[in-house]
C-alpha cells in the first residue's frame, strides 16, 4: 500500500489553515462592518418587517373582498331568478364600483351586459362589455365578446358584429366557437346582401370539417341556397 508524502500532508493542513484565516478574517470584517452600520441594519429590519407585515395584510385583505364578492354576485344571481331584473341591474352597477379589482369582476359585466341586451338597452351593454369582449382570450371575455356582437347587431352596426365575431373565430381554440362565430358573421352578410363573403366564410368551416362529417351536408345546402338566390 503506498502511503501518502509528508510533504502533501504538509501542503494541505497549510491551504486549511489558509482557508480558516481567510472565513475568520471575512467574519471579523463583516462583525465589524455590522457595529459601524448599526443604525443602518436597523432600519433595514424595519423595512423588510413592514413589507412582510403589508405583504401579509394585503394577502387578507384580498381574500376578504374576494369572498365578499362571491356571496354578493350569489345574492344577485337569486335576484335574477326571482325576476327582478331592475334590482339586479342596479346591484351589479354598484357591485363593480366596490369589487371591480377582484376576480368575480368579469363575471358581473357579463351577467349586466346580458341583462343590458335582454331588455332592449344595447348602448349600456356595449359601455359594460367593450373592456372584456373586444380582445377575448379567457372563457369569459369569449362569452362577453359573443354579446357584444349581439349588442352591434342590436344597434344595426353590422361591419362592427362582423368584426367581432370573426375575432372570436380568430382567437378561440374551440372548433365549436370558431365554427359558430364564421356561422354569425355569414348570416350578417348573407342578412346584407353579401352573399360571396357569406359563402366564402362556409367555405372556410366546410375546410376545416372532415371528409366524413356528417354536419358538411347542412353547410353546403347552405352554400348552394345562397348562390342560387344571388343567380
Amino acid at each position: 500500500m503506498s502511503q501518502r508524502h509528508p510533504g502533501a500532508r504538509r501542503a494541505s493542513q497549510g491551504s486549511q489553515d489558509q482557508a480558516d484565516d481567510v472565513f475568520v478574517a471575512r467574519v471579523l470584517e463583516a462583525s465589524n462592518w455590522a457595529q459601524g452600520n448599526q443604525q443602518v441594519l436597523t432600519v433595514a429590519l424595519v423595512v423588510v418587517a413592514i413589507l412582510v407585515a403589508g405583504g401579509l395584510y394585503y394577502r387578507s385583505y384580498r381574500a376578504q373582498m374576494n369572498g365578499q364578492a362571491a356571496d354578493q354576485l350569489e345574492g344577485i344571481h337569486q335576484s335574477i331568478a326571482l325576476g327582478d331584473v331592475e334590482g339586479a341591474k342596479i346591484d351589479l352597477a354598484t357591485f363593480m364600483d366596490r369589487f371591480g379589482s377582484t376576480a368575480y369582476t368579469g363575471e358581473a359585466r357579463l351577467m349586466l351586459g346580458e341583462l343590458y341586451l335582454e331588455t332592449g338597452s344595447p348602448q349600456q351593454a356595449l359601455a359594460v362589455l367593450e373592456p372584456i369582449g373586444a380582445s377575448p382570450g379567457d372563457p369569459i371575455e369569449f362569452q362577453a365578446a359573443a354579446l357584444l356582437a349581439a349588442a352591434y347587431e342590436q344597434e344595426e352596426r353590422w361591419d362592427d358584429a362582423v368584426r367581432t365575431w370573426l375575432r372570436i373565430a380568430d382567437r378561440s381554440e374551440l372548433d365549436f366557437q370558431v365554427r359558430s362565430a364564421r356561422m354569425s358573421a355569414a348570416r350578417i352578410h348573407a342578412e346584407q346582401g353579401d352573399v360571396e363573403a357569406a359563402v366564402s366564410l362556409y367555405e372556410e368551416i366546410l375546410e376545416e370539417l372532415e371528409a366524413n362529417a356528417p354536419e358538411r351536408g347542412t353547410y353546403e345546402m347552405r352554400i348552394e341556397e345562397l348562390r342560387a338566390r344571388a343567380g
